[in-house]
């Protein structure tokens, strides 16, 4: 009884911690659909996060269920279920580990955008510049091919008296750049997901041979 008891809080502790990281990436998700203007590739990138979240989430769900009524068919159910999630789980996060760039290209789609909005409204650019440290889309120049001088934001400590503070890096490259250092982030939260859940679907089935062998030794 005391393994099956050991057994017991030992998967508990890894549903909460699958919770937890399904919980990260369905965020995530939310947060660059809510966020940022996204072309329909990429939302269905973001989306693709948080079915890989949301899917571990049910599952995971169904799991701390059958641990706790020490349930054997619905554990040996929850193991097959999660078995088959972390196979497609496991072919979209390497599919988004080895394209990474291509993904951070769809979702940096939003500062060409915003560049649009630029043209027709000046300082929509200024939120990206102050924060990339960067100036108009691919450099200053193409605030000079439009007929306009680079802003305020475009200078290091907004100063346009020397021109040596012109900052010259554009900011779709910028851009681009913090996307990919985020989807590694999260491609690394959703391997660590998958390893998790591997671990949990050994303690399930330790879990319910446990439970049966208990169940034997009350019956005889």
């Amino acid at each position: 009884m005391a393994s099956t008891s050991s057994l017991k809080v030992l998967a508990y502790a890894l549903h909460i911690l699958c919770t937890l990281l399904a919980l990260v990436l369905i965020g995530f998700s939310a947060y660059v659909v809510i966020s940022y203007d996204l072309t329909d590739k990429s939302k269905v990138i973001a989306a693709s996060y948080a079915v890989v979240g949301g899917a571990a989430l049910i599952v995971v769900l169904w799991g701390y269920l059958a641990a706790w009524r020490e349930h054997v068919c619905c554990t040996v159910t929850f193991a097959v279920l999660l078995f088959l999630i972390i196979l497609v789980q496991t072919l979209f996060l390497y599919v988004a580990t080895t394209t990474v760039n291509g993904f951070a290209t769809e979702f940096a789609h939003s500062l060409e955008v915003t560049w649009e909005q630029e043209l027709d409204s000046p300082g929509a650019m200024s939120l990206y510049e102050n924060w990339f440290q960067c100036c108009g889309r691919g450099s200053p120049q193409d605030y000079v091919v439009n007929e306009r001088l680079p802003p305020a934001s475009c200078f290091r400590n907004h100063d346009q008296e020397n021109p040596d503070n012109l900052i010259h890096k554009g900011c779709r490259i910028e851009f681009e750049n913090y996307w990919v250092h985020l989807l590694h982030i999260f491609n690394i939260i959703g391997w660590v997901l998958v390893a998790v859940e591997v671990l949990l679907i050994f303690v399930s089935c330790s879990l319910c041979n446990s439970i049966r062998n208990v169940s034997r030794r009350t019956y005889f």
